[in-house]
């Protein structure tokens, strides 16, 4: 296969969208899994597969699931020219998910569990305390809103008429907005340690739209794919050495800037593997209530650790995650019924 045709192929990752959403949301569950297990200290098996998984996937999957929205919501613009559509049918979707999950979750951990108060619970479900306190439970929703609100404007940039410099637009902005989190990490390390974990993942979105637009009209993505490429492997030797050796280089950013390019190895990867094997239903399926399941997971994953049934252990582990499928299943099919009912009527 000639280098173009193999770079053409990576317009059909949005073919395996909703089983890339699917694989992206599993491999962030079992992070999670991971991080409890060596925030625990466990040795044998558990530790050896932690460290195994940390060093292959990492935290990928989330830099994944941010590409993949940018992506998508660059496609549903491009159907829904009136701004009033779009914003309705992205909080349509979210919100609803959004204020049953947190609202029930943050009213058993600050009211019941412990006993924080309604000023605490006003601010996490809010999710200011996010931004001001670094509260990380569901800084997701967080970051995803506001990216929301301006995506308009990155829907603009990428679709200027005049291409080559749409690219270097997006190149520049995705620029700008890793110096802005260096910046912050040298003017106060406090602050960044609180949100980091969101602002980095705002260049997975905005890589995301760009590539969404590219997909939408069937461009070719030589120069463009070469050069993601070649960062992505020379970024991923360099995150593995860090994970092994903090004090190389940079260790402060193993997780961040050493990671930023490797997951579109893993996303081009599973592409390829689910684009020859025809799709795989089970992930569509999981892909279909990710938001659910998401929310789900990290609130029972919290609750669960309050009460004493801590997720290091894997039987409370699996627990928590088979709930949290029942959970998003059912407030899924939930939402789609009374979202049908109210076009119908």
């Amino acid at each position: 296969m000639s280098l173009d045709k193999t770079l053409r192929f990576t317009a059909r990752i949005p073919e395996v969208r909703s089983e890339l959403f699917g694989f992206s949301i599993i491999s962030i569950i079992l992070f999670h899994y991971c991080e409890d297990v060596q925030s625990a200290g466990f040795g044998g098996a558990a530790a050896v597969f932690a460290t195994g998984y940390n060093l292959l996937l990492g935290s990928s999957g989330v830099e994944i699931f941010l590409f993949l929205s940018g992506m998508g919501l660059c496609f549903s613009m491009s159907g829904n020219k009136r701004l009033s559509v779009f914003y309705r049918k992205r909080l349509t979707r979210i919100l609803p998910v959004y204020l049953l999950f947190g609202g029930i979750g943050f009213a058993v951990l600050d009211l019941l569990l412990r006993h924080k108060g309604w000023q605490k619970f006003l601010l996490d479900f809010s999710m200011i305390s996010f931004w001001t306190d670094g509260t990380r439970l569901v800084w997701y929703i967080a970051l995803i809103l506001p990216l929301y609100l301006l995506f308009p404007l990155l829907y603009r940039l990428i679709s200027l008429p005049d291409k080559r410099l749409a690219g270097v637009l997006t190149a520049a902005l995705s620029a700008a907005v890793i110096a802005g989190c260096l910046t912050l990490w040298f003017l106060d390390p406090d602050a960044y340690d609180k949100i980091e974990i969101a602002l980095w993942r705002v260049v997975p979105f905005i890589l995301g739209a760009w590539y969404g637009r590219k997909a939408r009209d069937g461009e070719s993505f030589t120069f463009e794919a070469v050069l993601l490429c070649v960062l992505a492997v020379c970024f991923a030797l360099l995150s593995i050495v860090t994970r092994l050796d903090p004090d190389f280089l940079f260790g402060v950013f193993e997780l961040r800037f050493g990671t930023l390019f490797y997951p579109y190895i893993v996303l081009f990867a599973a592409a390829a593997v689910l684009t020859r094997c025809g799709g795989s239903r089970f992930l569509r399926s999981v892909g279909t209530v990710t938001l659910e399941l998401y929310l789900s997971h990290v609130i029972l994953r919290s609750v669960m650790n309050e009460i004493g049934l801590k997720t290091c252990y894997l039987h409370y582990y699996l627990l928590c995650i088979a709930l949290s499928v029942a959970l998003s299943f059912a407030v899924h099919k939930l939402q789609m019924r009374i979202i049908n009912h109210n076009k119908k009527h």
